[in-house]
């Protein structure tokens, strides 16, 4: 009712200001300038209610969404389903890959990791060739120089991709994560010995509590394999080197994520074909009985295509959130396919060993979140330093982690004599890419 009557008085005093704005020529001089100042009062009075009844529009477009506020409502709460998508789909496809490899070695009984691993590789080259044609991504010029110094990388990528499969192979998907989350402790013992790094003392915690739940869970895994734990933490150690070996080139380079996975796939790819050789894997591929069943084909393809939609879902998670919740994310998920595991290929457990499971999921999250904390600190600090100019993000390492890490140009403004020099300051993300 008060709109109402807020309307129809500024109806009244549009009326009034019409009536009064004809000019009356027969008037005195001085009457005229008392009619101009009555005037120009009555539009002040006719734009207040105009005013009024624009901030009605207002109100009344608010109660349906259609104001610009609105709209950023709307908006953000796109961006919040966009973003859940985003590393439900990185996390899903995360441990898919896993349990699919794993069905490929169990359900259908190919033991030929290396050949797999091939196959994923000329895929990853052949997925990047087409993208970048149809303008789904975008790589950066090729470069000799940068090319060649990628080998020794994709070299030790290649090694441990090979010694995954193979672990794989022989562990248990449970034992399996356990077994990777290794790397932590050993990249963190690489740092201590080439830099004299040593990391907090709660991360030094968290750090411990995994491994020893590991070790916990190892005595008491009833399927224990020698030959498949020693391959499972020599994939650890390379994970570690090639963590290293990411950071100091990434630092160095700054290649994009995209450009990078191209050149290390590209150099993979002959490596991995020798290496099939090299193993005898050739004969067994082609005497496989079931190298022509359409279920089995179709789980290679699948398996294949599944290790670069796992980057292309990383990359993807990275850019839609940040690389903070793809960090959150590619360590918890280690938790969820632990227990998935468990059921899915029939796991004989005993009490020691699930009770190891445990402990090392305890350490996992205790670790993720002290990572969480460390980096909203660091992005805190960021923020207060000031904002750059974000541009393509290149890969580099984050502790045990390689990293998305955009690069940001800043201005720097060096004292107060008015001398300015222009730099590149690298914000360094969380986690972005395993393999």
């Amino acid at each position: 009712e008060k709109v109402r009557e807020g309307a129809r008085g500024c109806e009244k005093v549009r009326e009034g200001a019409r009536s009064e704005a004809q000019p009356s020529w027969s008037l005195a001089p001085r009457t005229l300038r008392v009619r101009g100042l009555r005037q120009h009062q009555q539009r002040g009075r006719a734009g207040a209610a105009e005013s009024v009844e624009a901030k009605m529009k207002q109100m009344h477009q608010g109660l349906h969404g259609n104001t610009p506020r609105g709209r950023e409502g709307h908006l953000k709460s796109k961006n919040k389903t966009a973003g859940f998508s985003a590393a439900l789909f990185y996390g899903l496809m995360s441990v898919a890959s896993v349990f699919l490899n794993k069905a490929i070695f169990e359900v259908w009984q190919y033991k030929f990791p290396a050949s797999l691993v091939a196959g994923q590789t000329v895929f990853t080259v052949m997925a990047i060739l087409v993208l970048t044609k149809v303008g789904v991504i975008r790589l950066g010029k090729f470069n000799v120089a940068h090319f060649r110094r990628v080998f020794v990388v994709a070299a030790v990528f290649q090694a441990k991709l090979v010694l995954d499969m193979s672990a794989l192979v022989l562990v248990n998907i449970p034992m399996y994560g356990i077994l990777k989350s290794s790397t932590t402790p050993a990249v963190m013992f690489l740092d201590f010995v080439l830099r004299g790094r040593v990391p907090a003392s709660r991360v030094q915690m968290a750090v411990w509590v995994t491994t020893v739940g590991g070790f916990v869970a190892g005595c008491g895994d009833l399927t224990f394999d020698p030959l498949g734990y020693a391959l499972a933490l020599s994939s650890a150690l390379c994970t570690a080197c090639y963590v290293v070996l990411v950071g100091k080139i990434g630092d160095e380079l700054q290649l994009d994520s995209f450009t990078l996975l191209l050149y290390n796939s590209l150099w993979s790819t002959p490596l991995s074909i020798l290496i099939t050789v090299a193993m005898g894997e050739m004969a067994g591929v082609i005497a496989f009985p079931h190298l022509l069943d359409r279920g089995f084909v179709a789980a290679l393809f699948t398996s294949c295509a599944s290790a670069f939609v796992l980057n292309y879902a990383t990359y993807l998670c990275t850019q839609v959130n940040d690389a903070l919740t793809t960090s959150v994310v590619g360590r918890t998920k280690s938790v969820v396919q632990g227990v998935g595991g468990l059921f899915a290929f029939q796991v004989k457990t005993s009490m020691v060993n699930v009770s190891g499971l445990v402990l090392n999921s305890v350490g996992i999250c205790w670790y993720a979140w002290e990572r969480y904390v460390d980096e909203r600190r660091r992005n805190n600090v960021r923020q207060i330093g000031g904002i750059g100019t974000l541009n393509e993000s290149f890969m580099t390492r984050n502790e045990s982690q390689i990293v998305l890490s955009p690069k940001v140009c800043e201005r720097v403004r060096a004292n107060s004599t008015g001398a300015t020099a222009s730099g590149v300051v690298r914000a360094r993300a969380n986690e972005a890419y395993v393999g």
